[in-house]
């Protein structure tokens, strides 16, 4: 039995019912949506399809996810309230860390703008938005080299892995351009992605910052199994995150 009052046989009306459900969840199950629409999986798989063609949505298997389009420069999306969110619900899982690694990104460089001074602490980074944020706060920074990424805004390359391979840090910060139960942490760039890796391997515990947005959505380059993260901060609602939840993931509401 349909619970719309609206004319689900037509497929416009249909899809952009199915749009509006994928920006609140971040995720389509095709089954849930053949049996909550009282349709055929046949007609749910067409819909999909349609969405897929016209770039509001990438099929996975069983439904599909939000499509990935690549961030912005990092010089275009700084100063976000939901960062602003993320990085204050953060700073109490980090307060008794002496040795940080800090990613680049608006949300991460959030934190660093609030990052309190600690005796002897240390942050490591490949960000010099992050070091200059960390420094200001009277923090003692270690800068990391190499080229210079646009998109992140981060040093990356292989002086940058190299000089992270030799350290060992007590929690790593990333930030995330797409975070899924299936696919995991990802990122837009590839060289970003090899970097985000080694910050993770040199660290004890690795926290991600990531708003509702990032949530379902699948980056570019696969860059870290859920297994490798000691938990999330983020904006999105307790429903929004259940999958990642259900994964095994530890979860703090910003």
């Amino acid at each position: 039995m349909r619970l719309y009052a609206m004319d689900l046989n037509n497929p416009d009306v249909r899809q952009d019912l199915i749009r509006s459900r994928l920006a609140q969840t971040g995720r389509l199950v095709a089954a849930e949506l053949a049996a909550e629409f009282d349709i055929s999986l046949d007609t749910v798989r067409r819909d999909l399809i349609r969405l897929e063609e016209d770039g509001a949505a990438r099929r996975v298997r069983g439904g599909a996810v939000p499509a990935a389009v690549p961030a912005a420069p990092l010089a275009e999306r700084v100063g976000s309230a939901a960062a602003d969110r993320i990085a204050e619900a953060a700073l109490p899982l980090i307060a008794g860390a002496s040795t940080l690694a800090l990613d680049g990104g608006t949300t991460v460089l959030a934190l660093a703008r609030r990052l309190p001074p600690h005796p002897g602490r240390l942050v490591v980074t490949p960000s010099p938005h992050v070091a200059v944020a960390c420094q200001s706060r009277g923090v003692e920074v270690m800068l990391l080299g190499g080229h210079l990424s646009l998109r992140g805004g981060i040093a990356v390359g292989e002086p940058c892995e190299a000089a992270l391979q030799a350290l060992a840090v007590e929690v790593t910060v990333l930030g995330a351009c797409g975070l899924d139960p299936d696919f995991g942490l990802s990122s837009d760039d590839l060289l970003e992605s090899r970097v985000k890796q080694a910050l993770c391997f040199s660290a004890q515990r690795t926290l991600v910052l990531a708003d509702a947005t990032k949530l379902g959505r699948r980056a570019r380059h696969r860059t870290l199994p859920l297994r490798a993260l000691a938990g999330l901060v983020t904006d999105a609602t307790a429903e929004a995150a259940a999958p990642l939840s259900s994964s095994g993931l530890d979860i703090t509401h910003a």
